[in-house]
């Protein structure tokens, strides 16, 4: 996806016009908006136009050198409590999507949607850590046999 030059422009110049993270997060049929911003927003970046609450969150990527599944930690203050409430009664894999928007025009996506899976989280009076997995490739099903030609011929060209 090319970004546009304001995004650019912002990325390497900074300037007046915010980059402003959006994130949804979905649970045990409930879905949460949130706005890295000082104040709220509605974007439809998602599909339709959904208002963005306003939050404070920090995306931490994980090391290049780690092995394994690689996961990054998400650490946010939960604005609204209800998502507090929910996450303790849950033991359900949260679904995380997050763009990223322009402040001046918070409906086309610069970036995103990313898209994650929690592995774990902890909540510590309002504030939420998640531990979040970008690919799941660990809980991939590998079927029994292998796709050769020699098994499967016919999914192969030139191949009887």
């Amino acid at each position: 996806m090319p970004f546009s030059d304001q995004f650019l422009d912002q990325a390497f110049n900074g300037g007046g016009n915010p980059m402003i993270t959006l994130m949804r997060v979905a649970f045990e049929g409930q879905t949460f908006y949130f706005a890295n911003n000082n104040e709220s927003i509605t974007s439809s970046v998602s599909g339709s136009s959904h208002l963005y609450q306003k939050s404070r969150f920090d995306l931490q990527l994980p090391d290049d050198t780690e092995e394994g599944t690689p996961r990054a930690t998400l650490n946010f203050e939960a604005a609204d409590i209800q998502i507090v409430r929910a996450l303790r009664e849950t033991n359900e894999v949260l679904v995380i999507d997050i763009w990223i928007v322009l402040g001046s025009n918070p409906n086309i996506a610069e970036f995103g949607p990313a898209n994650y899976q929690s592995a774990a989280f902890n909540i510590d009076e309002s504030a939420i850590s998640i531990e979040l997995e970008v690919e799941p490739v660990l809980h991939v099903q590998i079927p029994r046999d292998r796709f050769t030609p020699n098994i499967f011929p016919g999914l192969f060209e030139g191949v009887q």
